[in-house]
């Protein structure tokens, strides 16, 4: 297998050999079983699942059962000899595990795989599932948030563990040169399969808002968070990366077009329903609220200019997807 890698502005080929051996951290999620099917497709790859959750979307690779926390995981990633690295499971599994245990499986587990990385003489690539929610978000963000910006808004536990797991991956590649190291921002990603808090908040039939925020977004379709991931794979790029389709919609803008309505509520109101829905099992995380209340922009010039990634849909037929409102393409087959 022969892959590709950016050093400046040229791009030189990197011979995978025989067999690609990739290691999925995260495997249970909609995003990494969709990842994992697409890369067991490849008949020089071999798929490494990992997750200690049942996954949600069945693939014909083994499930491996780890806590990334756990001393044992370490020592099965340096006897996997992965060449490349997955991880996918930094993600926002309080309102499944609680908060103590997520904070452990995300933060403790990441340093225990950057660990067992920083040790590996096999792996020559690792991608990582990040947020945008790293930047916090409040009333005084700029307009427009780059990789490198500093922002003042507030950051919550989520995004602070996402900080944590980012710092391990710096630590880590100071002293890897020679692994490339790829961390993909993601804007909220909204479909209408993967069912995650955002995408159930915003099909919900009527929407609680807050009275007096109108809060510009971005969002990312569900097909196209698993193409970038794949595409990262593949035109492995060194460095982090905002990663959102082209656009901005206002909050209000998102409803009409997927025909809900919002339903602005005083502070107090708000917070009620929002508790009301997590007693129905439409759990809103704190990234989610404070996005739908402050919302937050990102530039996406680094995914297209040195990444080379390019989502296949604009914002506006991401948010008809989501919604299953896609209007099918005449004289295509």
């Amino acid at each position: 297998m022969v892959g590709v890698q950016s050093e400046g502005d040229a791009w030189r080929t990197v011979d995978w050999g025989d067999m690609r051996r990739i290691l999925v951290s995260g495997a249970a999620t909609w995003t990494g079983g969709h990842l994992i099917r697409s890369l067991e497709r490849e008949s020089d790859t071999e798929v490494i699942a990992v997750d200690v959750l049942e996954p949600r979307v069945e693939f014909a690779s083994e499930l491996f059962d780890f806590e990334l926390d756990r001393p044992d995981f370490a020592h099965f990633v340096l006897d996997m000899k992965p060449t490349a690295v997955i991880h996918l499971q930094a993600v926002d599994r309080s309102a499944i595990l609680g908060g103590r245990r997520a904070h452990d499986e995300a933060v403790v587990g990441a340093q225990a795989l950057f660990g067992a990385i920083r040790r590996s003489s096999s792996i020559e690539l690792v991608v990582v599932k990040s947020d945008i929610c790293v930047y916090g978000m409040g009333p005084r963000n700029p307009s427009v948030v780059g990789e490198d910006t500093s922002v003042e808004g507030t950051v919550g536990r989520y995004g602070r563990d996402l900080r944590a797991v980012e710092d391990f991956i710096a630590a880590t590649a100071a002293r890897r040169t020679d692994v490339r190291f790829t961390v993909l921002r993601f804007a909220p990603i909204f479909g209408a399969e993967i069912n995650n808090p955002l995408s159930r908040y915003l099909r919900l039939p009527m929407v609680p808002t807050r009275i007096g925020y109108d809060p510009r977004m971005q969002l990312i379709s569900e097909r196209d968070a698993v193409e970038a991931l794949r595409h990262a794979v593949t035109r492995p790029v060194h460095g982090v990366f905002n990663v959102a389709a082209p656009g901005q919609q206002y909050l209000s803008r998102v409803l009409r077009l997927g025909n809900r309505v919002a339903q602005p509520l005083p502070r107090r109101a708000y917070d009620i329903a929002v508790k009301g829905m997590g007693r129905a099992n439409l759990h809103l995380p704190t990234h989610i609220k404070r996005l739908v209340h402050y919302g937050l922009i990102v530039d996406t010039d680094r995914m297209t200019s040195q990444l080379q990634f390019e989502p296949a849909m604009n914002l506006r037929r991401t948010i008809l997807a989501g919604y299953g409102q896609l209007p099918a393409r005449t004289g295509q087959s």
